[in-house]
């Protein structure tokens, strides 16, 4: 990692200790607003992280970025800087300018609203959007082509949700709508790319919400006493812990080589099979090791894990959230088996020996 990069996430590191701590956490799903957390975010330029330099941006790499994602969940952040992130970054592919205010991109890993005669139709379920947020950026399809639309939350029909973990979500009707801004055709973006770099986003929270827990989990165990000693020295509780841990780090393997893999890619978001099976791995682990990681961890902890002031639940409740959102782990996994059917359907005659194992390990 460069030195720029460490530095970046030390800051970042320092920020959200300081302003984000289990009570901002759960004041703000109780509808207070963590002005003090915001302003902070916005003044380190965190939003800007994946914006290029000439645009005004940190210029960071796409490791970077999905670096300060991971550790933005491990303190379950109170603000919508990973789809800001991602919001702004599409901005700077579609060449349409950044403002300096909360931004978010209104995509749901459904169908695209579609584009005809400068009129935007179309239906969002399941938008990261957070009150607040001054503007939406929207991916659409033009006949078949992809171009970024944006819009101010005022002019659009919106429905707000909740998630499971308490984030702000939001149906969007668009009826004909016109859009703020529309961008020219944006070379490199496809549908299944927008998906696949959302989900390696969430597979990225995932991973660091996890990194979390263990770390509550093991600290938790140290310090309570059951029967006269420490939970930690019963062996079942030990047990416990060592697979917890070694679902993390599978997952947390699986995220880094998937970042690995989309950062060497010269475009991020057009969906290429180069870096299709790495994130549809990295999301299957992620998913099916947040199951594993809450559940070992809440056992640990017993009661006190589903108490509303302990912090656990709100990582708990986001990995369950995450894993769903831009396809579970059995959609990812359906796509895996896809891609290995339709490779090997192009093999020689005869010449599938082994190919399998070869093709999911490269």
């Amino acid at each position: 990692m460069e030195q720029t990069d460490q530095l970046i996430l030390d800051t970042a590191q320092r920020l959200f200790a300081d302003h984000c701590g289990a009570d901002v956490v759960n004041a703000t799903e109780n509808g207070t607003e963590p002005t003090r957390l915001l302003n902070a975010i916005f003044e380190a330029g965190l939003p800007l992280a994946w914006v290029p330099e000439a645009a005004g941006g940190v210029g960071g790499s796409l490791a970077l970025g999905f670096n300060l994602i991971r550790k933005a969940a491990g303190f379950a952040l109170a603000a919508p800087l990973a789809e800001t992130m991602v919001a702004n970054r599409v901005l700077a592919e579609s060449g349409l300018e950044m403002e300096a205010s909360w931004t978010v991109l209104v995509f749901d890993g459904g169908p695209l609203p579609t584009l005809a005669d400068g009129k935007i139709t179309g239906l969002v379920e399941n938008a990261p959007v957070y009150p607040g947020v001054a503007r939406l950026v929207v991916p659409v399809s033009d006949q078949g082509i992809i171009r970024i639309a944006t819009f101010v939350p005022d002019t659009l029909e919106i429905e707000h949700r909740e998630s499971l973990a308490g984030e702000s979500r939001a149906r969007i009707q668009l009826n004909k709508a016109s859009p703020l801004e529309l961008s020219p055709v944006v070379d490199g973006m496809s549908e299944h790319g927008l998906m696949q770099f959302c989900a390696l986003v969430r597979a990225c929270q995932i991973a660091g919400a996890m990194e979390k827990m263990n770390e509550l989990t093991v600290a938790y165990v140290k310090e309570r006493q059951q029967f006269g000693r420490a939970l930690g020295k019963f062996q079942a509780i030990q047990h416990k812990v060592a697979d917890s841990a070694g679902e993390s780090a599978l997952a947390n393997a699986a995220v880094e080589q998937a970042v690995r893999e989309l950062s060497e890619h010269p475009r991020p978001f057009s969906g290429s099979a180069d870096s299709l099976l790495s994130v549809a791995t990295a999301k299957v682990v992620a998913s099916e090791a947040a199951g594993t990681v809450s559940r070992l961890a809440h056992q640990c902890h017993g009661a006190m894990g589903f108490s509303y002031e302990y912090p656990l639940q709100q990582y708990s409740r986001r990995i369950w959230s995450w894993r769903e959102e831009y396809g579970s782990e059995f959609y990812w996994s359906e796509r895996i088996g896809l891609a290995v059917a339709e490779e090997l359907k192009h093999s020689a005659p005869g010449q599938n020996d082994g190919r399998v194992w070869e093709i999911v390990s490269r």
